[in-house]
C-alpha cells in the first residue's frame, strides 16, 4: 500500500489498534484512525499501518 492510497473511511490496523482512517497528515505521514469500539481517535506512522477490510476491532486484528 502506498501513501496515497490512504483516504478517509477506509478500515486500517496497526499494533495501536484498528479503526476507520479520519484524517491523514501527509506532510508527516501520520495517520489519524478512530476506533470502531468506542471512536476514540489515535494516531499511527504510516509504516506502521496495514490494510484489512476484515479487522473491526483489536481482538479481531488477526485471522
Amino acid at each position: 500500500m502506498d501513501f496515497q492510497d490512504i483516504h478517509i473511511g477506509m478500515m486500517c490496523g496497526s499494533k495501536k489498534g484498528c479503526g476507520t482512517v479520519t484524517w491523514v497528515d501527509g506532510s508527516t505521514q501520520t495517520v489519524y484512525l478512530a476506533d470502531v469500539v468506542n471512536n476514540n481517535s489515535f494516531e499511527v506512522e504510516f509504516e506502521d499501518l496495514m490494510e484489512d477490510p476484515q479487522i473491526h476491532n483489536k481482538e479481531d486484528a488477526f485471522y
